[in-house]
């Protein structure tokens, strides 16, 4: 399948406002542009990144609970599961999960927070 052009052209909106119309801006003009900026490149990582980590979190739901759905379904079992005790908080497994999905998670909406 090939990959869609909205990543690319969102890039090129972002660099194009932080390049050339922020540095002329100031007070809440910059602001304003600046936080527009910020959303142009979170909605640009989730459009790349978003569909293999959500591929992830479903295959590693699917591993953990023995069984198959959508991921929102996969989430509500996981969250059963726990609520039930048929998972415990300090499997493995179940921390492993947890921590994978954060990272990915991170890694699209603050990609700073990883490097801290």
């Amino acid at each position: 399948m090939p990959l869609s052009p909205a990543p690319d052209l969102l890039a090129t909106i972002r660099d194009y406002l932080e390049k050339e119309i922020l540095p002329t801006l100031v007070d809440d003009k910059w602001f304003n542009v600046k936080v527009a900026v910020n959303l142009l490149a979170t909605i640009e990582r989730e459009l790349r990144l978003g569909p293999e980590a959500n591929a992830a979190e479903r295959a590693r739901l699917a591993a953990l609970l023995g069984t198959s759905g959508t991921l929102e379904e996969l989430n509500r079992a996981l969250a059963l599961a726990i609520r039930e005790g048929r998972i415990a908080l300090d499997d493995p497994a179940l921390l492993e999960h947890l921590r994978q999905t954060t990272a990915d998670t991170l890694s699209i909406n603050n990609p700073q927070w990883l490097a801290r």
